[in-house]
């Protein structure tokens, strides 16, 4: 499914069927692939936004462009979350998950112990 098909679908005003099932969604091993991605360059998102759009989720590390390129990507990522009702976490201060609208994303916070048990 394309970008241009995901909008058509958004805007279309038809009901949905009353057998159509809109609960939560259990995720099995297998049926959820998360991508963990470093984009060089702004023409990757568009490989990247027609993951999401598939359905999966994508782990955005923005070590490797400069802060121009990390902009642009991210408007483009953002635009295209909102027109699949995708969710953004902040995991790092480089890295962005883009998660499809049937995946809850729980972050938790480190616990303040040391590595040593101590």
């Amino acid at each position: 499914m394309d970008l241009k098909n995901s909008a058509l679908k958004l805007f279309n005003n038809s009901e949905e069927s009353a057998d159509t099932y809109t609960g939560p969604y259990v995720v099995r091993p297998g049926q959820l692939d998360i991508l963990v991605r470093t984009p060089r360059a702004y023409e990757d998102a568009v490989a990247y936004a027609d993951r999401l759009i598939e359905g999966c989720a994508i782990m955005l590390d923005f070590t490797e462009v400069d802060k121009e390129t990390r902009n642009r990507i991210f408007d483009y990522m953002c635009g295209v979350s909102y027109i699949v009702n995708a969710s953004i976490s902040k995991v790092s201060e480089s890295i962005l998950m883009y998660a499809p609208s049937h995946v809850d994303v729980d972050k938790q916070a480190p616990k303040k112990t040391s590595w040593l048990g101590r």
